[in-house]
């Protein structure tokens, strides 16, 4: 069996900036490079996922920024209302218009700008620009977890996580709520309230910045009273089915994916329908999909796409939804009608060339 290459694409991460990259980024707004510091903090203070910045803080309009100055390191970036006064600390800033306090407001850096806007309410507007979504309530929260199962049977997305230009506002505290980390995406609020992320919990006040940020915190407290905790801090299988979710829609955007356009593997479709699957894809394993160029495996992580032949689909699909080699191995030699050796060859190439796993056993209910 051939492992066929295919296309593949590769992404930059922009994980190791070089020295004369990081110099510009740590000019104010006001100067020569905005637009590489400010869109890519905002969308980290947005999502919670810490890739590029430290910390990022958003002071919000008629907030004062002295007790921010006085923490904020010199890799972190601060968003500054347009109209505040100059800034003396020592972390990079960024100079914004607007807010984004209630559904329907915009932020401003230069011209670029984006919209907050409802989960529910999501699903029947018509999104022009870059879209921050948030869960605000216990009735977008259910709509969420609806719409996340429906995916899993049927393998149709809401339309809106699948747009390219939408984010979800404090994802990274959904997809791993019970991780503990010391805050990162923190809020200044007029009255002088520390919280964490778009609509968090409140830590205390800006006097006790530096005592704030220094205490590990399950990543859970961006959603604050909006989902209930119980099920936001489970390590078992809904957590990682959430996960999973999170990443296919990823995956939907990587690919410019429309609904209907592929088949997913695990959300209403399995390429291997032998009744002998007693697990479950990692989280964080690549796809198997079905398109009309043939049998693909993306990953979301490294951006990286590969064409297969259908058997070696046949074997990653085995692999992946197999606790164990043995199993794995039994399917393998049923479907593509080999010896047990080869078999146990195939797959083990299979996780070696493809970085495919033996999944995630399941219960049989």
């Amino acid at each position: 069996m051939s492992y066929d290459s295919g296309r593949k694409h590769a992404g930059e991460r922009e994980l190791g900036a070089t020295h004369a990259r990081r110099r510009m980024m740590r000019e104010d707004a006001e100067g020569t490079a905005p637009e590489l510091v400010g869109p890519r903090a905002l969308r980290e203070w947005l999502t919670g996922a810490r890739e590029s910045y430290p910390r990022v803080f958003l002071v919000d309009n008629g907030a004062t920024a002295e007790g921010v100055e006085e923490v904020a390191g010199a890799e972190d970036v601060i968003l500054l209302p347009a109209e505040s006064g100059p800034f003396a600390g020592r972390a990079r800033v960024v100079r914004y218009r607007g807010a984004l306090n209630e559904v329907g407001d915009e932020l401003f850096i230069g011209e670029r700008g984006v919209e907050l806007q409802e989960y529910v309410a999501a699903a029947f507007v018509h999104i022009v620009g870059p879209t921050a979504v948030c869960i605000l309530d216990a009735s977008s929260w259910r709509a969420f977890l609806d719409d996340a199962e429906l995916a899993r049977r049927t393998g149709v997305f809401p339309s809106a996580l699948i747009d390219p230009r939408v984010l979800l506002a404090d994802r990274a505290a959904l997809a791993r709520p019970g991780e503990l980390e010391k805050p990162t995406a923190i809020r200044v609020s007029a009255e002088g309230r520390v919280s964490v992320g778009v609509q968090g919990e409140v830590l205390g006040g800006v006097d006790e910045l530096l005592a704030l940020l220094a205490l590990p915190l399950p990543r859970a407290v961006a959603w604050g009273d909006r989902a209930p905790r119980e099920v936001l801090t489970d390590d078992g299988r809904n957590r990682e089915r959430i996960e999973r979710y999170l990443n296919a829609t990823d995956l939907m955007k990587m690919l410019r994916l429309a609904n209907g356009a592929a088949k997913i593997s695990g959300f209403g479709w399995s390429l291997l329908d032998d009744g002998l699957a007693d697990a479950e894809p990692l989280t964080a394993d690549p796809f198997l999909l079905e398109t009309a160029e043939g049998f693909v495996f993306a990953d979301t992580r490294t951006l990286r796409r590969q064409l297969l032949s259908p058997s070696t689909a046949t074997v990653v699909a085995a692999t992946q939804t197999s606790s164990t080699l043995e199993i794995a191995v039994e399917r393998v030699a049923r479907q593509l009608r080999v010896r047990t050796p080869v078999a146990n060859v195939l797959c083990l190439e299979a996780v070696a060339a493809l970085d495919a796993h033996f999944g995630r056993r399941v219960d049989a209910s």
